[in-house]
């Protein structure tokens, strides 16, 4: 009987040398063996958790390590990695180098956005990845890295996590209004500024959500209510080609074209001051966005036209009386029309073509690519939601 408990005894220490696992409220990750050590440090992130787990080798030199962030928040998964990772703002990757392009993958049975990339540190050379992808009202950034010439099995370990948060996807925004007032019941949301997303809620007509917004830094007796809202503005206007895209509750209530109330209150709950947007500023915002990127192409189509005007002037001092017979034949109205019909050839490519989606593209860029509204990809194509686009799917562009 003695032998049969240190027998068992010997299995369950057994079994706890095999694996070890660390949990939060958001995510579970269970290694492959003891070798690896885990920490759980919530302090690095304001909202949200984060896990590191490294494996080290016999000098205790790192072999491989991982990272995983959840912040609590829907937000776009490419800009996200791009603002981030290859934008460098994170520290992992400020000493990084070789970035490839950002493509589209699965992660954890999520899709993800993914980029590879080069880091040296105490004379090793790894190789990196960092994935960014939604699980319900929440986006995960994960950060791998192994030693160059070494495989790797942290992304085993990654790719097995389970969530304990609702992973339903979100797609309309009453879907992400629900999401974003549980969150906010919980805690205030950092959204720049030392300002906190404090309350979000939806009319009863469904067309206008509110935000309500702590300002820590000013009291209502102490603030010039039109100035203030004037200047939120202003902010507003400049930072929102990137805010409806980055964040998607902003995403959903622009695509719907719903109308954006930020109410905002003192730390006493004292209201401030309220900020209208209506459905009509987002469309003169997406316009704005498109005419940036198209100053390029009017002044490569100013420089032949010089060019073109310059070459008869020789001609008229060598044959003066074939420039009178030139000038006679276009007067009639018969043979003005078919100087027209070159420019009404490229009519025939304003049909709809079909466009299929590479590695990188948003809707954004394809819609500089073609000239065209975003909401106009939209209404040709219903079969996108949150304005996610895959690699390889086929999108229909309407060109007016």
């Amino acid at each position: 009987m003695k032998r049969i408990l240190l027998i068992m005894a010997l299995a369950v220490i057994g079994l706890n040398a095999v694996a070890a696992t660390v949990e939060n409220e958001y995510f579970k990750i269970t290694t492959l063996d003891d070798s690896w050590f885990l920490t759980n440090d919530d302090a690095l992130r304001p909202i949200g958790a984060r896990v590191d787990i490294a494996r080290m080798d016999a000098q205790g030199a790192t072999l491989e390590l991982a990272r995983v962030d959840y912040m609590e928040g829907a937000f776009d998964p490419l800009m996200y990695i791009n603002m981030q990772v290859v934008g460098k703002k994170d520290v992992f990757c400020r000493s990084a180098s070789g970035f490839t392009e950002v493509y589209q993958t699965r992660m954890a049975g999520f899709d993800a956005q993914c980029v590879q990339f080069k880091k040296t540190s105490h004379n090793y050379s790894y190789d990196c990845e960092a994935y960014a992808f939604n699980v319900g009202y929440g986006t995960v950034l994960v950060l791998m890295a192994h030693r160059a010439g070494n495989p790797s099995l942290v992304g085993r370990l990654v790719d097995a996590m389970t969530f304990k948060v609702d992973t339903k996807q979100l797609t309309t925004s009453g879907e992400y209004v629900d999401a974003a007032s549980k969150l906010v019941k919980r805690h205030h949301l950092p959204i720049g500024n030392n300002e906190h997303l404090s309350g979000v809620e939806m009319s009863p007509d469904s067309t206008t959500v509110t935000l309500k917004v702590t300002v820590p830094y000013i009291t209502k007796e102490n603030v010039n209510v039109p100035a203030f809202v004037m200047t939120k503005r202003d902010a507003w206007l400049k930072q929102a080609h990137e805010a409806l895209r980055f964040n998607l509750l902003l995403a959903s209530i622009t695509r719907e074209r719903k109308s954006l109330r930020y109410h905002y209150v003192d730390t006493k709950g004292n209201e401030i001051g309220t900020l209208l947007i209506v459905p009509e500023e987002y469309e003169q915002i997406e316009n704005e966005m498109l005419a940036q990127s198209q100053p390029p192409q009017p002044q490569q189509e100013a420089v032949p036209q010089p060019q073109q005007e310059a070459v008869p002037q020789p001609q008229q001092e060598v044959a003066p009386q074939q420039q009178e017979v030139v000038v006679e034949q276009p007067a009639p109205a018969a043979q003005a029309a078919p100087q027209q019909e070159p420019e009404n050839k490229p009519a025939a490519t304003d049909a709809p073509i079909t466009y299929v989606v590479k590695p990188g593209d948003n809707l954004t860029k394809i819609a500089k690519q073609f000239g065209v509204k975003i909401s106009d990809i939209r209404a040709a194509n219903p079969s996108i939601k949150n304005d996610q686009i895959k690699i390889g799917q086929k999108l229909v562009i309407k060109r007016q």
